[in-house]
């Protein structure tokens, strides 16, 4: 007998339901808006991984200010100083452990500007970029790294804008054929 009472009262709602055309008729309704939600969020999702990624940097010394943020995919046509850019560094251009990785940086120099080091501070156009904080942990003297440059054409500066960015301060100009998108800032 208990077992009769306890499949009643197991199956009771369902039967119930299957009289209820009302709340039948909402819970077929309410599956196929769920299944057609989540198959038009995959779809995004897949067309938003195609041009756009998003990026953690859980490093203690970073190069940006941000933890998390975007990168839409594709060379930008229209550089301009201030523009943050993503890029993968190859033939040892930030040295092995940045190697095929992508990086964000802030395009601070374009062709043509000069590019002044001295006494271990940089400048470009005239306009001041930071101070060298990183040439002691490279090994290198005061004024190891002063020069005069102009940026060359199909090339820009890049540089963190955090005060330990390791850049183009130290290694030079970025060939703009490495850019392979820009950043922006989630958090």
């Amino acid at each position: 007998m208990k077992g009769k009472t306890f499949r009643a009262r197991l199956t009771a709602p369902f039967v119930l339901l299957r009289n209820d055309r009302p709340r039948l008729q909402f819970l077929r309704n309410s599956l196929i808006g769920i299944t057609a939600t989540f198959i038009v969020a995959i779809a995004s999702v897949t067309a938003f991984r195609q041009d756009c990624r998003i990026g953690v940097d859980l490093a203690s010394v970073r190069c940006l200010p941000w933890r998390l943020y975007f990168i839409t995919y594709g060379l930008p046509q229209d550089l301009k100083i201030g523009d943050y850019v993503a890029f993968v560094p190859v033939g040892g251009l930030m040295g092995s452990h940045f190697e095929g990785k992508t990086v964000g940086k802030m395009v601070a120099g374009l062709p043509g500007d000069k590019l002044v080091v001295k006494d271990n501070i940089a400048y470009i156009g005239g306009r001041l970029i930071g101070e060298l904080d990183l040439t002691d942990k490279l090994g290198k003297k005061p004024g190891d790294f002063d020069r005069v440059e102009v940026v060359p054409p199909g090339k820009v500066l890049v540089v963190g804008t955090e005060p330990r960015s390791y850049d183009g301060r130290y290694w030079g100009f970025l060939d703009q054929k490495l850019i392979i998108g820009r950043v922006g800032p989630i958090i």
